[in-house]
């Protein structure tokens, strides 16, 4: 493990991307800053943060055992892991993971991840994990729909470096078990939802924590507004929600808009 720090940079996931694509390795490289100023969630989300108040990093890992078309299963390793470290200091309950992979307390955004995976014929190569977590950030612009942070729920101030240390162990864990089962029952795991519950503690947790799953909630699909159900995901990761009229709907990221 090689930790490099920064106190402002573009983005951790972009300074690990140049250096993949420059031959280096960058196995097990961990990239953190205090503050990034293009800082990127899902789509062409900007993600904001307080300077030195929160944990922003990215680490790169070696999924060469992992088929590309398998790469959701990576997602739910990091979520996941996320809400391993969480549900030390927060009252797991209160822990969800909203599809694909933001992790929410209750109704509101403690973190994200952003993952970019190298390609590699039918298998993947280097993967980028980006993770924001707010910590110790008690203001967030009034633009943000439901930001919230470990100290806005606790009251408390928190380790910056110790977080990032049980988040890094807390994935290297979760890929680890992945990687030690054989290679066939660790790819049947993401054929189906089904087979995956019975056969694998990552995707059991994942499912466990799924924000909004089995329940009926409002969500944009089409341009209109209307109750739907998310009963799981697809094998690619998809999201499949059911609608009133029991009509079964799969959908992408940005082809769902999640109303509170």
């Amino acid at each position: 493990m090689k930790i490099t720090r920064f106190k402002n940079i573009e983005s951790t996931n972009q300074h690990l991307q140049r250096l993949l694509d420059e031959g280096i390795d960058i196995t097990d490289n961990i990239v953190v800053a205090d503050f990034q100023t293009s800082g990127k969630g899902q789509g062409n989300n900007v993600w904001q943060s307080e300077d030195g108040m929160n944990l922003l990093f990215s680490i790169a890992l070696d999924m060469s055992f992992l088929k590309a078309e398998n790469q959701f299963l990576l997602t739910q390793m990091v979520s996941v892991a996320m809400i391993d470290v969480l549900k030390k200091y927060l009252p797991e309950e209160s822990l969800f993971i909203k599809w694909p992979n933001d992790i929410y307390f209750n109704d509101k955004k403690i973190a994200g991840i952003l993952i970019k995976n190298e390609i590699k014929g039918m298998m993947l190569g280097t993967s980028i994990i980006g993770i924001g977590l707010n910590v110790n950030q008690t203001y967030f612009d009034k633009s943000l729909p439901n930001p919230i942070s470990m100290k806005m729920i606790t009251g408390k101030d928190y380790d910056l470096e110790r977080l990032l240390l049980e988040v890094y162990k807390s994935t290297s864990l979760q890929v680890y078990k992945c990687q030690s089962q054989s290679q066939s029952q660790c790819q049947s795991q993401s054929q189906s939802q089904s087979q995956s519950q019975s056969q694998s503690s990552i995707v059991n947790s994942y499912n466990h924590h799924l924000y909004r799953h089995n329940q009926w909630a409002l969500f944009e699909h089409e341009g209109i507004e209307k109750e739907m159900m998310i009963v799981g995901y697809d094998r690619f990761g998809r999201l499949v929600l059911k609608e009133k009229n029991d009509r079964e709907v799969v959908c992408d990221l940005k082809e769902i808009i999640f109303r509170i």
